[in-house]
C-alpha cells in the first residue's frame, strides 16, 4: 500500500507551474435542470451533458500536460466521508444549512460514501415527480442538484500556504463551500492543515448558528498575484465586509510572520451579471502581462474602475484610493501590460467579455487556456507572441514541450461549457503552484 501523500497548499501566484489542481466534471447534476430552474441556478441555458462533459474532458487532458494532479472535487469528497461519523457530521450539517427533512437526512445517513457524495451533487428526485406540484419552478427535489460546482473556482480558495472557505452570494451555492470545508478538513491528503492555516470562513459559525447572515466572499474575485500581493474584487459576488475580515486575517498573520502578504488591492466593481467576478474581466496571463475588458482599466474610460489599496503591515488595517488596478500594481512594483480582450473593436469586447474572454488559466507562465469562440481574444494575444494552438493539437502532438520558454495559447471547445457562463479560471482551483 501506498503511503499518503499529503498535499502543502501553496499559491503565491497566478502564472507559475501548476502542480495540483482540484476541478469537476459536469455530471448528473447539469441534466437534471429543466428550463424554469435556470434563473435561480444561475445558468442562462441548459446544457447537453454529454457534449459538457467531453469538453470538459479534453480540458482536463490539456491540464494534466502541464500539471502533476489534476483531482476531481466529487472523488475527494467521497474519500473524505470515509469515516462514518464524518458522513454523518456532515448531514447533520447539511440539514443545519439547508433545511432538509428528517426523512431525507436518515436516507442521506443510510447510504455509502460514494452514494452520498453523489447524491449530495448530483440530487435526488422524488419517486414521483409529477406528483409533487410546480417542481419545474420551485426546486421540489427531495436533494436539488448543484450544477454550479463545475465552477470550482468560487467556493473555496488557497491563497499563499492557506486557504478559505467562501460564502456564497446565492442560496444555489450554498452547499458548494460546506462540501469545500469538509474536504479540506477531513481529506486524508489535506487534514493535517489546521484553523491557523484558514483565512477566511463563514460557513462554520453559519452552521454552528453562531452568525445569521453571513457576508459573501467568493474565489472568482480572489487573485494572488505574487507573493506579497492580492487583488480582490469587491463585485456583484463579492461584499466589502467580508475582503475586510480576510484582510484582517492576513493582517495578523502578517504581525507573526513578516514573510506573509502585504497588501489586498479591493477592485471597486460595478453590480452586473457581465461583471460577476473579477476574474471575469481581469486575469494574469505571464509575468508581465494581464488580459483585461480594457473599459474598466484604460486611463480616461468613463468605466474606469478605482481600487482601495489596504495595507497589512502595521497593527491596524490601513486604507487608501486609487484610480485603477494597473496603477495600484505598479506602485506595489507589479507592471503589467494589458492584452486586450476582444481586440480594440468595442462591440467585439463586449461580445467576448461576455463569453468569458478575459478568464484565462495559467499552466504555467505563459501557458494559458482559453474558448476557442473568442477569436478577437486570440488575435490580441497572437499579437502579443503567443502561439495559438488548438486543444486537439496538444493532445496528438506528444512531442510539443508546453514549458519550452514560449508563449502558448491553448483553445478549448467549449460550444456547451461556454453556455454556462464561466471561463477556463471559473472551473479550476489550484492547490499549489511551483515556488516562484
Amino acid at each position: 500500500m501506498q503511503p499518503i501523500q499529503p498535499i502543502q497548499l501553496s499559491v503565491f501566484s497566478e502564472t507559475a507551474r501548476l502542480k495540483q489542481v482540484v476541478v469537476h466534471n459536469p455530471g448528473p447534476e447539469v441534466d437534471q435542470m429543466v428550463p424554469g430552474m435556470m434563473e435561480k441556478l444561475l445558468f442562462d441555458d441548459i446544457l447537453y451533458g454529454d457534449l459538457a462533459r467531453h469538453e470538459h474532458r479534453q480540458f482536463r487532458q490539456v491540464l494534466a500536460r502541464v500539471a502533476d494532479e489534476v483531482l476531481d472535487i466529487q472523488d475527494l469528497f467521497i474519500e473524505s466521508l470515509q469515516n462514518e461519523g464524518v458522513k454523518l457530521a456532515f448531514v447533520e450539517d447539511l440539514r443545519r444549512l439547508v433545511g432538509l427533512p428528517d426523512e431525507t437526512c436518515n436516507l442521506l445517513r443510510d447510504m455509502s460514501p460514494s452514494e452520498a457524495a453523489s447524491s449530495v451533487i448530483g440530487g435526488v428526485a422524488w419517486d414521483d415527480m409529477r406528483g409533487h406540484t410546480r417542481w419545474e419552478e420551485e426546486f421540489d427535489y427531495r436533494v436539488r442538484p448543484i450544477p454550479n460546482l463545475l465552477f470550482m473556482r468560487d467556493p473555496a480558495s488557497v491563497i499563499g500556504d492557506g486557504y478559505s472557505v467562501n460564502s456564497m452570494a446565492t442560496w444555489a451555492r450554498e452547499r458548494e463551500s460546506l462540501i469545500l470545508s469538509y474536504v479540506f478538513r477531513h481529506h486524508p491528503r489535506l487534514k493535517h492543515h489546521t484553523d491557523q492555516d484558514k483565512w477566511f470562513d463563514q460557513v462554520t459559525p453559519l452552521v454552528r448558528g453562531e452568525i445569521k447572515a453571513p457576508v459573501s466572499l467568493e474565489g472568482g474575485d480572489i487573485l494572488v498575484l505574487n507573493h506579497k500581493v492580492l487583488a480582490v474584487g469587491c463585485s456583484e459576488r463579492s461584499q466589502a465586509d467580508a475582503i475586510h475580515l480576510l484582510a484582517e486575517s492576513l493582517r495578523a498573520h502578517r504581525a507573526e510572520d513578516e514573510s506573509s502578504f502585504d497588501h489586498l488591492l479591493m477592485v471597486l466593481m460595478p453590480k452586473k451579471r457581465s461583471a460577476m467576478h473579477l476574474d471575469t474581466i481581469f486575469t494574469r496571463t505571464s509575468e508581465n502581462e494581464c488580459l483585461v475588458y480594457p473599459p474598466y482599466f484604460l486611463e480616461g474610460s468613463p468605466e474606469l474602475l478605482n481600487v482601495t489599496s489596504i495595507d497589512l503591515r502595521h497593527g491596524e488595517l490601513r486604507m487608501s484610493t486609487h484610480p485603477s488596478l494597473l496603477k495600484s500594481l505598479k506602485a506595489v512594483g507589479i507592471d503589467l501590460k494589458p492584452i486586450f480582450c476582444g481586440g480594440t473593436d468595442p462591440i467585439m469586447q463586449q461580445r467576448e467579455q461576455w463569453t468569458d474572454g478575459a478568464n484565462a488559466f495559467c499552466l504555467a507562465p505563459g501557458v494559458i487556456t482559453s474558448y476557442s469562440r473568442n477569436i478577437a481574444t486570440a488575435d490580441s494575444l497572437d499579437k502579443a507572441g503567443y502561439q495559438v494552438v488548438t486543444a486537439q493539437q496538444v493532445l496528438t502532438n506528444a512531442g510539443l514541450d508546453l514549458l519550452d520558454g514560449s508563449k502558448y495559447l491553448i483553445q478549448i471547445e467549449a460550444s456547451e461549457l461556454s453556455r454556462a457562463r464561466g471561463g477556463p479560471r471559473c472551473m479550476t482551483m489550484p492547490l499549489s503552484r511551483e515556488a516562484v
